[in-house]
């Protein structure tokens, strides 16, 4: 083999030029593709730990009104609402001045917006006083040391469950009536079922969220 047959068998520079400039040209390529797959995975992962904690939230709320005190275990006239405390970092959640029972609503469950006040058990012949209520743009949750005797003590300090959010709200249903607010008097009728719903921004939009927990 001669000497100018080798040297026709190798690549020129600008061939070899090139074939770098293309493998440099894949390789950004395939960087963006993998960032785009990264940050698509975290939008994902981070929208999914939003919906579980709405389940949670929402599942939470279903349980503290499935054990709620009935009229065996409380007077007619009903829970009575978080009060004021001075202590406001100890105890934020904080409801309305008593007002009338409703009728609507049993009277281990009061509502005076935007707080939920409901009486549940806490076992073994034990109740405990559950506030849901909102502050600022957090929802919180209050729970109260359990006790068998009556009246039980106040919630003490609250803990944030969700932020972001724009309103807690809650309505009554009441058969052959429809949807009414829990402090209303449209019926003699008791709510056969209670709807949840919690309005919250995410990505300046505003997404409603709402849950139905029927009343035992």
């Amino acid at each position: 083999m001669t000497r100018g047959s080798m040297i026709q068998q190798g690549f020129t520079l600008i061939e070899v030029m090139i074939a770098l400039a293309l493998m440099a040209l894949l390789s950004i390529i395939s960087w963006q593709a993998l960032d785009l797959v990264e940050r698509s995975n975290r939008r994902l992962n981070a929208s999914a730990n939003d919906t579980l904690a709405l389940m949670r939230i929402m599942g939470q709320l279903e349980s503290d009104i499935a054990h709620h005190a009935t009229a065996a275990i409380l007077p007619q006239a009903g829970v009575p609402p978080a009060t004021d405390t001075p202590d406001t970092e100890q105890a934020p959640v904080t409801g309305k001045p008593a007002s009338p029972a409703s009728t609507l609503l049993p009277p281990g469950i009061h509502w005076s917006a935007p707080v939920l006040t409901v009486l549940r058990s806490a076992g073994n012949g034990a109740w405990q006083q559950v506030v849901w209520g909102q502050i600022d743009d957090s929802l919180h949750r209050a729970v109260g040391p359990a006790s068998t005797t009556l009246p039980l003590p106040q919630a003490a300090a609250s803990e944030m469950v969700l932020d972001q959010v724009q309103s807690f709200s809650v309505r009554a249903w009441i058969p052959g009536h429809g949807w009414a607010a829990p402090d209303s008097t449209v019926s003699q009728q008791a709510a056969t079922g209670l709807e949840l719903a919690i309005v919250r921004r995410h990505k300046d939009v505003a997404e409603t969220y709402r849950k139905v927990v029927l009343l035992p």
